[in-house]
């Protein structure tokens, strides 16, 4: 996904102030303990070449109806907080998973300080988020928090049961990806709602666009890992083709293996246990249509997120969720 300058000017004049408070934060947090508050930094500091885009999405959301109270306007930040920061120690666990050398377009934590220390860094930054959900002292956002956590896991324990499973369908892929990244989308849309107490109708309404922008979100990021092949970092900043030689089957490979052609590269390379040739996979899933496919289904979710918000007042907030929407393939 790419923000346009444009996007992102009218995100800022919208936001900017919240944003910086929210960047501040990430970049302060503190353990008590100056070693540990400087592997912290090492770790939030990728924030800055990350999207934050989830947690944008929750003080966008939070602004719907205008201008808020000083304390809610500080609970959305904390939030936002705590959404970055459960997302990028989802990352971190992710990483050592994946045994992943680069993050964010840098060496990844686990490369640099070995899978241990990478672990516990995880486990403190998951706790640290919640920390900030805490202190907003609504039990919703306290417990949909915690719901989440537990769904990104499992995506994570789902992902790792599906590899190199050729049978897998398309509604295996979709079930775990709406764990492991549409759930924290729904949850930074939701949670924005929430805290400023919109009306039930209006909370889930948004949480239903944050789940089908999740869904279209990773399915265009899993479409580029063939189609962004101009050197070794992904958009996303990870190693190019870590996901498919670590037996991560995503979505234009799924539908292609459901074509049951021999010529598949993919087929070629786990007969013999080779690495696989990205390159060579991507043109064939290009030539073959099985990108086009996946892509109409990426453009489907993004449809479901705008059509979420056709019924919502029309506003400055709904004009740019939109133009996020658009924006995510």
């Amino acid at each position: 996904m790419i923000i346009s300058a444009s996007l992102t000017n009218r995100i800022n004049n919208v936001i900017s102030v919240e944003l910086d408070l929210m960047k501040q934060k990430l970049t302060d947090l503190d353990f008590e303990d100056d070693y540990i508050n400087d592997l912290a930094k090492e770790v939030t500091s990728t924030s800055k070449h990350g999207k934050l885009l989830r947690s944008m999405l929750t003080i966008l959301v939070g602004k719907f109806h205008g201008e808020v109270d000083e304390k809610d306007n500080l609970n959305l930040v904390k939030v936002a907080v705590a959404i970055e920061l459960l997302h990028t120690a989802s990352l971190v666990h992710d990483d050592i998973v994946d045994n992943a050398t680069q993050r964010r377009g840098k060496k990844s934590f686990n490369y640099l300080y070995g899978n241990d220390m990478a672990v516990m860094m995880g486990d403190m930054i998951f706790a640290k988020a919640g920390m900030f959900v805490f202190d907003t002292s609504n039990v919703d956002v306290m417990n949909k928090f915690g719901s989440t956590i537990v769904d990104l896991s499992m995506g994570q324990l789902l992902e790792m049961k599906s590899r190199n499973n050729v049978k897998q369908s398309k509604q295996n892929y979709l079930y775990r990806i709406s764990k492991k990244t549409a759930s924290l989308f729904e949850t930074s849309t939701w949670a924005g709602s929430a805290l400023v107490n919109m009306n039930k109708k209006e909370n889930e309404t948004l949480g239903q666009f944050g789940m089908n922008l999740g869904y279209a979100f990773q399915i265009f990021d899993d479409i580029s890992d063939f189609t962004d092949l101009n050197n070794n970092i992904s958009k996303s900043g990870k190693n190019i083709g870590i996901d498919i030689n670590n037996g991560i089957l995503t979505l234009p490979v799924i539908l292609s293996l459901e074509n049951n052609s021999q010529s598949n590269p993919f087929y070629k390379t786990i007969k013999s246990n080779e690495l696989i040739n990205v390159k060579d996979l991507g043109m064939y899933l290009s030539e073959e249509g099985f990108i086009q496919q996946a892509t109409l289904i990426g453009d489907m979710y993004v449809e479901r997120a705008i059509n979420n918000l056709k019924d919502l007042e029309s506003n400055e907030i709904k004009d740019i969720l939109l133009e996020i929407a658009s924006s995510i393939n």
